[in-house]
């Protein structure tokens, strides 16, 4: 069975800039385009290995509780560590089976396991500790010190805060015990960290409202992972969709989650969670691809939080649809329903005079610690990460708005009362402010 490809690959030229242009989140030339990071890593600095700690988690009522609500729904843990039932609908994991692992992918030198993470002594995680538990999930490393494959979403994970991960140790040190031995996941070449450990606390989020709520879901959800084009040779933008990700006998195009006619505009909170709840976009049926099977155990809180942050992006108009015959599409570069109902990403540029370039040069300070660097190369912004050589020529759309083929964004820039540049907002969801 071949893995969702977006969690495998992206192209390394922006994968940094990419991370930074959702949610904040910096990274330098990972993998994974969606991974929180705290002290991101510099050219001088090499991300280093924690070691464990004797922390233990006090196992509560409520720790259960929760632990089981986000390991059973928004993480999706057993979705991946279960075999599933790919007759059924949704592809439930199979009943007995809960967290006992799953083979992925078996070729020649790779091989991709989700490891039993039951409590089972002999074949699962009985022997782990408390740290090797939230060293893996969050840290991406695993309870014997290997760097795991981003197929395990530790990038979005590391989002999680310490109460949720104790939460969800606490549930998986509760669940059955199954006896299932496992190969171990073999690599065509050992990974190094790219993240700096996870030594500060990680709070819980703002829920002070939806939106702000709807945000820290997402992200440890990973949504923007299979519902944005990191594979496609043109990324039309965050939450577009067009990943075109294959499971065993089933392939899809990851549709387009923005309030773009092309999108979810049509949807009201109701709709979203009929859709999230039964599969079934009115008379359309979902691919089992997509986990309803288990985000239909959300909260309507929780359902109508997503629903509120996805309204709140920017529309992006990519139009495809998985069961019209593919034709080529300009915004991605790939063949697929609808292709060719849209338009370039860049389809005008925009004159500007580059003398009003000036007073957006600077460094852009973001609230996870990592700093953005906007420059000038003769008549043409530039943007990178502080500490990655990578730079990334910015396209204008507007006077204060930019982008560029290789990124799923849109920055712009913002003005006081004076005039004066004070910030840079990302995606209209991050804000970075002026520090030079």
């Amino acid at each position: 069975m071949t893995p969702v490809p977006s969690k495998l690959t992206m192209t390394a030229k922006y994968a940094a800039l990419a991370a930074v242009m959702i949610f904040g989140l910096a990274a330098a030339c990972r993998t994974r385009p969606d991974a929180a990071q705290s002290n991101p890593p510099t050219q001088s600095s090499k991300p280093t290995i924690r070691p464990l700690t004797d922390i233990a988690f006090e196992r509560t009522g409520d720790r259960l509780q929760r632990g089981k609500y986000l390991t059973e729904g928004l993480l999706q843990c057993f979705i991946c560590h279960t075999d599933r039932d790919w007759s059924a609908p949704g592809a439930p994991p199979i009943p007995g089976r809960k967290g006992s692992g799953h083979i992925w992918s078996e070729d020649g030198e790779f091989r991709l396991v989700a490891p039993n993470i039951t409590p089972d002594k002999e074949t699962g995680a009985g022997n782990w500790t408390d740290d090797m538990f939230a060293r893996a999930i969050r840290e991406g490393i695993s309870h014997d010190g290997r760097v795991l494959h981003p197929q395990m979403w530790y990038s979005s994970f590391r989002s999680l805060s310490d109460e949720d991960l104790a939460s969800v140790i606490v549930y998986l040190r509760s669940i059955p015990a199954v006896h299932n031995a496992l190969p171990q996941t073999r690599l065509k070449r050992e990974r190094e960290p790219k993240d700096e450990p996870l030594n500060d606390p990680v709070p819980q989020p703002d829920l002070s409202d939806p939106v702000k709520r709807g945000r820290y879901l997402v992200r440890v959800a990973d949504c923007v992972g299979c519902h944005t084009a990191w594979e496609a040779p043109l990324n039309p933008g965050f939450f577009a969709g067009g990943n075109l990700i294959e499971l065993g006998r089933e392939k899809a195009f990851s549709t387009n989650l923005t309030p773009d006619p092309s999108g979810i505009s049509y949807y009201d909170e109701t709709l979203f969670t009929q859709v999230l709840r039964t599969g079934h976009v009115k008379a359309r049926k979902l691919n089992s691809i997509m986990p309803w099977v288990v985000f239909r155990n959300l909260t309507d809180d929780d359902s109508r939080a997503i629903f509120a942050y996805l309204r709140a992006r920017r529309p992006v108009h990519h139009a495809l649809d998985n069961t019209e015959p593919p034709t080529a599409c300009p915004m991605c570069g790939q063949k697929h329903g609808f292709g060719d109902r849209n338009n370039p990403k860049i389809d005008k540029i925009v004159g500007v005079n580059p003398a009003t370039y000036d007073a957006y040069v600077g460094q852009y300070r973001f609230e996870d610690g990592f700093t953005l660097v906007v420059g000038k190369d003769g008549d043409k912004l530039t943007v990178q990460v502080q500490g990655d050589d990578s730079k990334i020529e910015l396209v204008p759309i507007s006077e204060t708005e930019f982008t560029a083929k290789e990124i799923p964004d849109v920055i712009s820039f913002v003005r006081d009362e004076r005039g004066r540049v004070t910030h840079l907002l990302s995606n209209a969801d991050d804000v970075g402010v002026k520090i030079r």
